[in-house]
């Protein structure tokens, strides 16, 4: 087994979103789904993401769009780690502005 098929093994997804995924394909037909698939529609895409929610309320009651490097600081995560974040489409951005 390779290093990447365990760190797979390890990720967890949300039970209620893979079982409205899994029962669209049954109703559908499929036999099969690939895994990718249910990572793709359940798995948190923020690895972490729920200390992040609180934070980000907060950030929304003060400021309607802030930049990239406020927006690292107020979760205190790195700036690398908010373009990735943008660059995956995780976050809903202009050119230079974060929409909170």
């Amino acid at each position: 087994m390779a290093k990447n098929d365990s760190v797979i093994l390890r990720m967890q997804v949300d039970v209620n979103k893979a079982y409205d995924l899994l029962n669209m394909f049954k109703e559908a037909g499929k036999n099969r789904i690939d895994i990718q698939t249910i990572l793709d529609e359940a798995a948190p895409k923020i690895i972490g993401y729920k200390k992040y929610l609180e934070k980000l309320a907060d950030i929304a009651t003060r400021k309607e769009s802030c930049n990239f490097s406020e927006f690292a600081g107020w979760l205190d995560v790195s700036r690398q780690t908010v373009y990735n974040w943008r660059d995956n489409g995780y976050l809903v951005h202009t050119k230079s502005k974060i929409q909170a």
